[in-house]
């Protein structure tokens, strides 16, 4: 198996595993949301939504930057 098809191949994966967890930070971003709307003004509820929020923005900004160093590695040395 040559360099460029390895490089392909796990180029192919990581871009399954990157919307894999494109979805997955979506979902806890909006689990944070409902749970904020139904916390019904509990401090403790809204403080555990809004960690959930920022944790679900985190992931989806971390995912968004690998995906595009990926595409700028490969495109660079693959054209």
């Amino acid at each position: 198996m040559t360099i460029v098809k390895l490089i392909q191949n796990a180029e192919a994966v990581i871009n399954k595993l990157i919307g894999t967890m494109f979805i997955l930070g979506t979902l806890v971003f909006l689990w944070g949301v409902i749970q904020y709307v139904i916390a019904g003004g509990d401090e403790k509820k809204m403080a555990e939504a809004k960690n959930y929020i920022i944790y679900g923005l985190i992931g989806l900004f971390v995912m968004f930057a690998v995906w595009g160093l990926v595409n700028a590695i490969t495109n660079t040395l693959f054209g």
